[in-house]
């Protein structure tokens, strides 16, 4: 064979020799590459498994939060309560009201109430206990705004009605509130402004449940706060009922924050309403003593 073809094939011998030495060179780096993503599980006859992307860890949502839900459920039930208000005008029910004044739970009080919505007007007259049978008081916000007229029980009654300022001594020394801050508006609205903006970590339980209140048929709101709470807001547990005939509030119980080592605070206020008189158009002279 001539000198030049030898050489010519020689050459194309190398080269290809070369050319199988880099694809080798190369395919064993691309199946380190590949071996390096392959799963952990990945079995040994060759065959990949499927595994399952760890789970991410779980984030508590506010936004469904079991307490937000029941919470946002208590202030529908408060809505309800003021839609069930605004097609009445006044209304006369009974009230038993207990309060703890100066560290002491007095006797339940046993109240005739009448409410005028608009203009607002309230009488309060005492049947129980004994020793205020017969005690009224009356407020008239558009006769005087800033004034009652009360009446005393027993002897005291035979003075007649004088005028007092809401904020009198003898007025607070018998009541935790002055009288333009009765009725259920006013109790429902404050119940409403201390829940409606109430943080998530301050609500310690809530809790909605369908029952009765002395006899009635009523839903019952039980909201305990947590130590967050505590200065924040008055009550440490609250506890709410409404009519589930009416809408209308039933009752409102409010106790206190806990001493040290006590897990219930003292019971501080207690409303409870019944016999209802809805609309009976009251006369004016009603509220003008």
């Amino acid at each position: 064979m001539p000198f030049p073809v030898r050489r010519f094939q020689a050459a194309a011998l190398y080269l290809a020799t070369a050319a199988l030495s880099t694809l080798l060179v190369l395919r064993s780096e691309s199946l380190a590459a590949d071996d390096s993503t392959w799963p952990e599980d990945y079995a040994e006859n060759g065959e990949s498994v499927t595994v399952a992307a760890p789970a991410k860890p779980s984030i508590p949502n506010p936004a469904v939060d079991p307490c937000l839900t029941r919470m946002a459920n208590a202030l529908e039930t408060i809505s309800k309560a003021e839609k069930a208000l605004a097609s009445i005008n006044d209304y006369t029910c009974h009230m038993v009201m207990k309060e703890r004044l100066a560290g002491k739970m007095g006797p339940p009080n046993k109240v005739e109430l009448s409410v005028r919505r608009e203009p607002f007007a309230v009488h309060m007259k005492w049947h129980e206990p004994r020793s205020m049978a017969g005690q009224e008081v009356v407020y008239n916000k558009s006769a005087a705004p800033a004034k009652m007229r009360a009446k005393g029980a027993g002897f005291l009654g035979s003075v007649g009605f004088i005028t007092l300022g809401l904020d009198d001594a003898r007025a607070k020394s018998s009541s935790r509130h002055t009288i333009n801050e009765a009725g259920l508006a006013n109790t429902i609205s404050r119940v409403k402004a201390s829940w409606s903006k109430l943080p998530l970590q301050q609500i310690g339980e809530i809790s909605i449940e369908d029952g009765t209140l002395a006899g009635r048929a009523c839903r019952q709101i039980v909201l305990v706060n947590t130590e967050e709470a505590r200065g924040k807001l008055e009550f440490h547990r609250t506890t709410v009922w409404f009519d589930l005939e009416t809408g209308l509030l039933a009752g409102l119980d409010g106790h206190g924050w806990p001493a040290a080592g006590e897990k219930e605070g003292e019971l501080l206020e207690s409303y409870h309403y019944h016999d209802f008189r809805l609309n009976p158009a009251l006369p004016n002279q009603h509220f003008n003593r």
